[in-house]
């Protein structure tokens, strides 16, 4: 598919979107004017009263990374969005409590971290239940250890706790096959490691283990922070995960969430459900003014004309990611830690 013709088909999917928002803004435009100033009045009311008080949903869903997209307008449940969501679910004083639920493999270091560190800060300040889905392994279990309760399915599977890296050495179908050789210049000597025309050094090989042992400690050090020197006074029960656990299963095993709770790495089996029954009892005991049958309001999700785009893009745009999810991810990001299962 040439470029040109990408152009031409997004911008005529611009156009579209827009006819269509203009025909559903123009149906709702009267009503709009005339239940603004009482919308208004409630948006007003509700910072200030028990009635716009609510728990957050907010959804990670695909691979942990910085530029993760299903669609031109982004996916709203990816791992930037997730963040910015978290982010605004701290500043939002109407949220009493968070549910993140994680359906992930892992993903890049980084982006774990921003996410493991963002919920440690919302646990400050409001209760954080993490809802695991199919999988949330390594980078997802590296974000769910920040949660003050981790749910898992019976079946899900979680664990994979370690750090891959991985270069390529294609010297024999580059230069012995195909006959092309590389020249490098450099500024020092490990400027090249992970060059695919030749193998590494046994220095390299030392320099990249290194480099995966400190992030591997890294991961070890979230987990102790979040599970292991866990401290709370929620009633809601929950597993102690122990240093001798750790260690002895923090090996790169995947386990499913039955072991993770005989291992102490998950507090409770359930699904969403269970996790909303024990948020609710959990930012009830933070904030005794709150209502019992305080609504769940799914954070991820678009409203409005950003609603509108989305669901257009889906239906008429190839996802781009639904081609690159069929490479590794180690694939796709050579010469870089990654906390993934794959």
């Amino acid at each position: 598919m040439k470029p040109k013709f990408i152009s031409i088909l997004l911008l005529g999917l611009c156009l579209l979107s827009i006819i269509v928002g203009i025909l559903t803004i123009n149906g709702q435009k009267q009503a709009q004017k005339t239940c603004a100033a009482t919308e208004e009045r409630t948006d007003i009311f509700q910072k200030f009263s028990v009635g716009g008080n609510k728990i957050a949903l907010i959804t990670l869903t695909g691979t942990i990374t910085y530029n993760h997209k299903s669609s031109f307008l982004g996916d709203f449940e990816s791992a930037e969005n997730a963040l910015e969501a978290l982010k605004k679910a701290n500043k939002d004083n109407n949220v009493k409590g968070v549910i993140f639920r994680i359906n992930s493999p892992g993903g890049t270091v980084a982006m774990s971290q921003e996410l493991h560190n963002s919920l440690i800060r919302l646990r400050k300040n409001k209760p954080v239940v993490v809802s695991m889905a199919d999988i949330a392994a390594s980078g997802g279990y590296y974000i769910a250890s920040a949660a003050d309760r981790i749910y898992a399915n019976p079946g899900t599977l979680t664990g994979s706790i370690g750090v891959i890296m991985e270069t390529i050495n294609a010297r024999g179908l580059l230069n012995d096959k195909l006959g092309i050789e590389s020249e490098i210049i450099k500024s020092g000597k490990y400027k090249d490691t992970g060059n695919p025309y030749r193998p590494l050094t046994p220095d390299e090989k030392n320099l990249l283990k290194n480099l995966v042992n400190n992030a591997y400690n890294q991961f070890l050090s979230a987990i102790t922070e979040g599970r292991i020197e866990r401290k709370d006074g929620y009633k809601l029960e929950k597993v102690s995960l122990t240093p001798k656990n750790l260690k002895q299963y923090a090996d790169g095993r995947i386990f499913t969430g039955e072991q993770a709770l005989n291992y102490g790495f998950v507090d409770q089996l359930g699904g969403l459900d269970q996790a909303k029954e024990g948020v609710k009892k959990m930012a009830k005991e933070k904030f005794p003014f709150i209502s019992d049958d305080i609504p769940v309001v799914n954070y991820s999700k678009p409203t409005g004309i950003s609603e509108l785009f989305f669901r257009i893009s889906e239906r008429l745009v190839p996802s781009v990611y639904n081609f690159e999810r069929m490479l590794p991810l180690s694939k796709r990001y050579p010469h870089q830690p990654l906390f993934i299962w794959e």
